[in-house]
């Protein structure tokens, strides 16, 4: 079993949710380590959208943990997907931001400042356009981390921002794609 099948059949039971399906129509995919301070936001927005009644039918949530060129795998068979991660954009602690995909990986993000991962969410990416594998509809919730370091928790400004980051997925999951 490769360490991928192993991470989406371990986290994703915990969240209350099946594994990943075959071909999941929306994903909703957690990026972080959640012992490095503010970059265990993307698996914290996926314990709160899990629990979330509003959440659109046919939406998998995933932490998909530190994942790096192996997100292209969790992504590949979704139609629409959304990624959550703490990226250093120059914002306040906090701040995020709708990134279309095109510009992570051509942009200040992917190259010049990105998350603590960043090189491997951009090589992902930059690799599933490559390949064609992207899903056709893919964005990126980019959140401004108050601190990375080598503590569990959040910050107090990334958890206070989890409820509005949390509805604006959602409104984006009710919202059709074209």
């Amino acid at each position: 079993m490769s360490a991928l099948s192993s991470l989406a059949e371990t986290r994703a039971p915990e969240l209350g949710r099946e594994t990943l399906p075959q071909a999941a129509p929306t994903l909703v995919l957690g990026l972080g380590n959640e012992l490095r301070g503010d970059d265990g936001i993307g698996p914290a927005v996926i314990r709160e959208l899990a629990e979330r009644p509003d959440l659109p039918p046919g939406v998998t949530v995933l932490d998909g943990g530190l994942a790096g060129v192996d997100t292209i795998l969790l992504l590949k068979d979704a139609a629409r997907a959304i990624i959550v991660d703490a990226a250093d954009q120059g914002l306040a602690p906090g701040e995020w931001r709708r990134v279309p995909v095109a510009m992570l990986i051509d942009h200040a993000i992917g190259k010049e400042r990105g998350s603590a991962h960043s090189s491997g969410l951009a090589q992902a990416l930059a690799l599933g356009q490559a390949l064609g594998s992207l899903p056709p509809h893919l964005v990126v919730y980019a959140i401004q981390p108050e601190r990375v370091d080598f503590s569990p928790g959040l910050s107090d400004a990334l958890h206070a921002a989890i409820p509005s980051l949390c509805q604006a997925i959602i409104s984006e999951l009710r919202t059709p794609t074209a």
